[in-house]
């Protein structure tokens, strides 16, 4: 009788633990076919703050003032309050010099103060950057915002566009990076006064031959000077709208988990993709590797 409790009390035991599992087996399917939660701005979010006023827009009305640099329907962060103008939602004073290459904001509603921008993507952050506004490509899912910077950061970022056009004048207009440094894993290197090429590898974003910073790895990989591999995501961790190519190896050291290669325009970084970032005729260039 006692062996019989004993055998019944195993039965039922190996019941319950296959109970649990077959739940936690259900618990666990049913949690990976769930559809993931997104905190972060949804992709249709088509709307840019200009203060303390929020505006919409619509990118399929928006042409950009720069057919030089972006493919028809591809647009900038500028086009958006052109196109803001144009509908009456704003009243835009803006004007193109040629000395930095880009429109400068005179006023927005009259208030003339020192105008500038910042912007995040997908899974992103606002950032400070120093980058021409019509340059900046918009993305589905980007947060604008437009406020009142100081005029000693407006005064440096224009001495800087200057510097740029200036130096790609002096060099027949042609790219001409005095300073390109790498700095890997497990090496470093540094490479001076390289004329860097176009590629076109986002010719359906922008004009064919206009220079991005990975025409930088690109070129130097033509001159035989690294080896590189280039590798495109669609969308990565919390950034559900990525569309870009980031540098996956150069050399021997290859991005594994959360740790390659970061980048930067004479010291300005910023989490705009290097196949996306337009180059004029910067100081310098450097790759470096990094974990976020």
């Amino acid at each position: 009788m006692k062996r019989k409790t004993i055998y019944l009390s195993i039965v039922l035991t190996i019941i319950v633990i296959s109970s649990g599992l077959i739940g936690i087996f259900l618990l666990v399917t049913f949690i990976q076919n769930q559809t993931p939660v997104d905190n972060h701005t949804p992709l249709d979010n088509l709307e840019i703050k200009i203060g303390e006023t929020i505006y919409n827009f619509d990118p399929n009305e928006i042409d950009s003032v720069r057919p030089d640099l972006f493919q028809n329907g591809l647009f900038s962060v500028f086009d958006i309050l052109v196109q803001l103008n144009s509908k009456g939602e704003i009243i835009l004073n803006y004007h193109f010099n040629v000395s930095m290459d880009t429109y400068v904001i005179d006023s927005i509603n009259g208030d003339t103060g020192y105008w500038w921008y910042q912007i995040h993507y997908s899974g992103g952050s606002m950032e400070k950057n120093i980058v021409r506004m019509d340059h900046y490509p918009w993305k589905p899912g980007a947060v604008i915002t437009l406020y009142h910077e100081n005029e000693s950061y407006i005064d440096d970022t224009n001495s800087v566009f200057e510097e740029e056009v200036a130096r790609y004048a002096q060099n027949n207009n042609s790219i001409i990076v005095p300073t390109i440094n790498i700095v890997g894993y497990s090496f470093s290197v540094e490479f001076y006064n390289v004329t860097v090429v176009p590629h076109n590898l986002r010719n359906e974003t922008f004009k064919n031959d206009v220079i991005t910073a990975i025409d930088v790895i690109m070129t130097l990989g033509d001159l035989g000077n690294i080896t590189y591999e280039l590798t495109w995501f669609e969308s990565f961790g919390n950034a559900s709208y990525v569309h870009s190519y980031f540098v996956s190896k150069i050399n021997t050291d290859e991005a594994t988990g959360r740790c390659g290669f970061l980048y930067d325009v004479s010291g300005s970084f910023i989490f705009l993709s290097a196949d996306e970032r337009i180059l004029i005729s910067p100081e310098s260039v450097r790759f470096y590797w990094g974990c976020l």
